[in-house]
């Protein structure tokens, strides 16, 4: 072979030492990419996986938890407790028991209650998607899910990776030492292969240098060398096969799962709030009705203190009437706390800050009740479920765990091959950086492994058939699960129709009997008008209550049979067909103006 001139060889040499350098500057500076570009990744990512399953909303995380703890306690092993002993701390009494100063504090608190900024439904849907924990929580599920999927992704591209290292090394003979120094650089590029097994091209550089040489002859040459080495490793029976991307299958399809999960869960976060929304609307048309059996009540307690003065009436009649009117006041305070204490729940809930004085807005939405198949509605919404057709799917990876299981039962059977080209030798006997193509040298070689103890991996066959059939009674259970989930709503919808039509009715009954009294209140005693009283209370209330659970069946009819559609918003998207309007008075009223 023709020798390589002295030039070029040095040049060779000065492009190695760069190289070696360059390996130290990466490994310094960190040859990775920025975290933009995997959060940019991630974005695109989540954006494919969501418009793959339908959704409107796509997580987008605005930050990430900061690196920076708190390093004064995160290693202590004994972190601090404040618990005061009893003596330190210290409870004043109240002896004042006057009851006008107990009414007069619970009237300044229920008008502090209805105080603050005003929260639409639409406010709080909206709220709740940006800042509720529960909301967040499920984003960052799903985030998490697409990362770990670049993650496996990442592992099936070409991955770098560059070693140096530096080794002295001293050998003494009679008081003499023989110093040396090297320095390794190996750099490797792996490839997986998807039916199984991995190629690599690897470089392995190095360099030694005699301490002796230069402290005696000033001589500042090294002893070289580079070395390629191209190896490669597949299996032909066992871990061959599509059971080599097992991770990453399984990795692509929880990231559909997640996006189904998330988009199932907004549908229900929707439902949950909408309920509670109502649920408090219910609360303060009580509180509302309330107030008006409380001036009912001393208006009544008024005149029967008259009438007794006026020796008209008996004071059993006076002093029952003042009672009632009383128990009407507590009552009434015992309903605005609940109120109150539901308002802090809700924001807790969309995690709206809790110092903040807010009211709620009386104005919900009347949805009118559908014509429904119940056959139709079944057999359509089982088909549309999100978590159903995420049951069948994990069935399926069941099986394939099954079928990978069985591949464990195989010999092993791998084919090996590498070739190695050494570096050109120079007529002086030392190495350098230029290949020597006519060294190269060729290995190929199998290995057979006889499957003489595969006692393990045939219990694993055993075990994973026990939970493929498990998950098939699962999926059965849940399918009859939900067929009885959507049969109950559609009669809670016919039930509820009814209740809300004897409410209304009721409601008409005790206004005429309220107005029948006060056209002749002379003539009828005292229990019979509280009666009265009790009775429209009680008709309204129910009145509410019977429109609030009519609203929450429609929407969980919607929600069981897969057709309840959110906005990016959190509103809910208007079907066609479907008659929705504004409502004050929680029922099928005029709307609001």
């Amino acid at each position: 072979m023709k020798p390589v001139p002295i030039r070029i060889r040095k040049i060779v040499r000065s492009c190695s030492h760069l190289a070696v350098g360059a390996g130290f500057s990466c490994l310094l500076a960190g040859c990775y990419s920025s975290f933009n570009q995997i959060d940019d990744k991630v974005a695109a990512l989540l954006d494919d996986s969501t418009g793959s399953a339908r959704g409107d909303a796509v997580p987008a995380p605005q930050s990430w938890a900061n690196s920076q703890l708190s390093n004064g306690t995160m290693d202590t092993p004994d972190p601090p407790t404040f618990n005061p002993s009893g003596p330190s701390l210290s409870y004043e009494s109240d002896p004042n028991d006057n009851i006008d100063d107990v009414i007069e504090r619970l009237d300044a608190l229920e008008k502090g209650a209805e105080s603050g900024q005003t929260i639409t439904l639409a406010q709080a849907l909206d709220w709740a998607t940006q800042h509720g924990r529960e909301y967040q929580y499920q984003e960052e599920d799903y985030v998490i899910s697409c990362l770990r999927l670049l993650m496996e992704r990442h592992l099936w591209g070409p991955r770098l990776f560059d070693t140096v290292g530096f080794d002295f090394d001293a050998n003494g003979d009679d008081g003499l030492y023989e110093s040396s120094m090297g320095i390794v650089n190996e750099f490797t590029v792996t490839q997986r292969l998807p039916y199984g097994g991995e190629v690599s091209a690897q470089y392995l550089a190095s360099f030694a240098k005699t301490l002796q040489d230069s402290i005696n002859d000033g001589s500042l040459d090294s002893i070289s060398s580079g070395t390629i080495v191209l190896g490669a490793q597949i299996p032909l029976l066992r871990d061959a096969g599509p059971i080599a991307q097992e991770n990453l299958i399984q990795a692509e399809r929880d990231l559909t799962y997640a996006a189904r999960r998330f988009e199932d869960f907004r549908r229900r976060y929707f439902f949950e709030i909408v309920r509670d929304y109502l649920d408090l609307l219910v609360q303060r048309q009580a509180i509302g009705n309330g107030e008006t059996s409380v001036q009912l009540y001393q208006k009544l307690a008024e005149k029967e203190r008259a009438l007794y003065k006026a020796g008209r009436g008996t004071l059993t009649a006076a002093a029952l009437a003042e009672n009632s009117a009383l128990q009407q006041q507590a009552q009434q305070a015992s309903r605005w706390e609940s109120y109150r204490l539901a308002v802090d729940q809700f924001k807790v809930k969309i995690n709206w800050p809790l110092e903040d004085r807010v009211k709620i807005h009386k104005v919900a939405f009347a949805i009118e009740p559908p014509e429904v198949s119940p056959n139709d509605a079944l057999v359509s919404g089982l088909s549309r479920r999100l978590d159903l057709q995420t049951r069948r799917d994990r069935v399926v990876d069941v099986e394939r765990r099954l079928r990978n299981s069985r591949n464990q039962l195989l010999p092993d059977l791998d084919l090996t091959s590498s070739i190695a080209i050494p570096s050109e030798v120079d007529e002086d006997g030392s190495s350098s950086f230029v290949p020597e193509i006519g060294g190269t040298d060729f290995n190929l070689g199998i290995g057979l492994g006889i499957p003489l103890d595969r006692e393990i991996e045939k219990l694993k066959v055993r075990e994973v058939q026990v939970i493929l059939e498990r998950n098939r009674i699962q999926l059965s259970q849940d399918i009859d699960e939900a067929a009885v989930q959507i049969r109950a709503a559609i009669r809670d919808i016919d039930a509820n129709l009814f209740a809300l039509d004897l409410e209304k009715r009721g409601v008409e009954i005790a206004k005429l009997n309220i107005e029948s009294i006060e056209l002749n209140p002379d003539n009828v005693d005292i229990n019979t008008q509280l009666n009265a009283i009790n009775s429209l209370r009680s008709a309204e209330n129910g009145r509410a209550r019977a429109f609030r659970n009519l609203q929450v069946s429609i929407i969980e009819y919607l929600l069981y049979t897969g057709q309840l559609r959110i906005r990016a918003n959190g509103m809910m998207e208007t079907l066609p067909g479907m008659k929705m309007k504004p409502t004050e008075d929680l029922s099928y009223g005029d709307a609001p103006a």
